[in-house]
């Protein structure tokens, strides 16, 4: 695991990135840090699972949704067993993954649009309608 922090005159808000891939990862850390976000990265899905049933609540999570070990259905059936309600944003290479009954704020597919990616971080962590960086409504 990996934390990347961003400047202290910005707002900090966590997410998690939970992906097999060691370079996607180290490249939406760098990016998302970027863009004023405080972001732990994980390769391993079970590490990331385990901080959240230990109580880490990330105003967003980054989910990958095929990983050795680890669906992103099991990831969010375990999310579910620990009562972590965080808005989860699926990157998958399927067209349509099996989420079952557990439910996700959107589904990305790879590669990824880094925009829509942005905007809908924006939406989860500020709300519709709000800029990141102001928290002034949009017009």
């Amino acid at each position: 695991m990996r934390s990347e922090q961003p400047a202290p005159s910005e707002p900090i808000q966590t997410l998690f990135v939970v992906d097999d891939d060691p370079a996607l990862v180290e490249s939406l850390m760098d990016v998302l840090s970027d863009e004023g976000y405080r972001i732990e990265g994980f390769t391993e899905p079970a590490e990331a699972l385990r901080l959240l049933l230990a109580g880490a609540r990330p105003a967003a999570l980054i989910l990958d949704y095929l990983m050795p070990g680890m669906t992103g259905e099991q990831f969010l059936a375990g999310l579910g067993e620990a009562r972590a309600f965080v808005p989860v944003l699926l990157l998958s290479g399927l067209s349509d993954p099996f989420v079952g009954d557990w439910t996700v704020a959107a589904v990305l597919a790879k590669p990824i649009d880094l925009d829509r990616l942005l905007a809908l971080l924006d939406q989860v962590t500020r709300g519709p309608g709000r800029s990141r960086s102001t928290g002034e409504p949009l017009l």
